[in-house]
């Protein structure tokens, strides 16, 4: 598997350049996703990117062996405010057409939910709400297709629209696309209580069977439309609750068992680390090689 990371968890930088040297020093050859605004505070907004500008960025980048995987371009596709959720697919669009100049025809954002910050809304598992997402899919569809660019969905359980990836292989053959694609985060579709084991009980740490349960429900449905893998990891507060924002090594799941899993699908993307520590980064990479 090809490692790479999530720009910004590196940290936030003064240039593109400082960015690309950084991550040169953990790993030459290096696959990022980049939101450009959260990793360099002081770059344009997104309505004052120029396809020059984008081109200088990815050239920096190159310098230094480091090229874009995917295009973070986080939205709520189903905003409640209508004129809201029309600037935010404008600035998907936006996106959608630079992809050339970003080296990258990936475009990615999650789902969204019925709250403005896409936070967990009992409500935005409705069906109105599915198919406000639908036509904003459709909209970005419209854009991708003619520009030759991919709309590239995460899924994130319980607070997203797409909670499942049983919902996300409903909007792929809802339109059968192929500039519609998959970043898949196994710990995002995890339950929200953990990885249930065979006997339906859930453990601190879940077994290896859990994790192959889990994961492979997952790839049997979405594994022709993956185009990225997340890596992170999740541990259960005291109240049995997922906290899925840890870094790879800092949880209860053992990753060996995704890779292998990942190899056996046949599915050879990038594989991105997100949530990642700095410090112990070295490690973490010392270790995925041994897997």
């Amino acid at each position: 598997m090809e490692i790479g990371f999530r720009a910004h968890d590196i940290g936030k930088f003064d240039s593109v350049e400082s960015l690309a040297t950084t991550i040169e020093t953990f790993k030459k050859q290096s696959k990022i996703q980049l939101a450009l605004n959260k990793v360099i505070p002081s770059s344009p907004k997104y309505t004052e990117y120029t396809p020059e500008y984008i081109t200088s960025v990815r050239e920096s980048l190159a310098k230094h062996g480091v090229s874009v995987a995917i295009v973070g371009c986080y939205i709520n596709p189903v905003h409640p405010d209508p004129d809201e959720r029309n600037e935010q697919l404008r600035r998907f669009e936006i996106s959608l057409s630079l992809h050339k100049e970003f080296g990258c025809p990936y475009i990615g954002t999650e789902t969204g939910s019925l709250n403005p910050d896409s936070s967990y809304n009992p409500l935005t598992s409705e069906e109105n709400v599915f198919s406000t997402f639908l036509s904003s899919v459709e909209r970005l569809l419209k854009k991708a297709e003619s520009v030759g660019a991919v709309v590239t969905l995460e899924a994130v359980a319980r607070k997203n629209t797409i909670c499942s990836a049983e919902r996300m292989r409903r909007v792929m053959d809802t339109f059968k696309s192929d500039n519609l694609k998959v970043i898949y985060d196994p710990i995002n579709l995890t339950s929200w209580l953990g990885m249930a084991e065979p006997d339906g009980s859930v453990r601190l740490k879940p077994s290896a069977e859990a994790i192959e349960k889990a994961v492979r429900h997952d790839l049997d449905l979405l594994a022709p439309y993956i185009v990225a893998v997340h890596a992170k990891n999740y541990v259960l507060d005291s109240n049995g609750w997922k906290i899925g924002n840890k870094a790879l090594m800092e949880g209860v799941v053992d990753w060996a068992v995704i890779f292998n899993l990942l190899r056996e699908y046949k599915i050879d993307v990038p594989v991105l680390l997100e949530n990642l520590n700095p410090a112990t980064l070295k490690e973490t990479l010392a270790y995925l090689d041994t897997i």
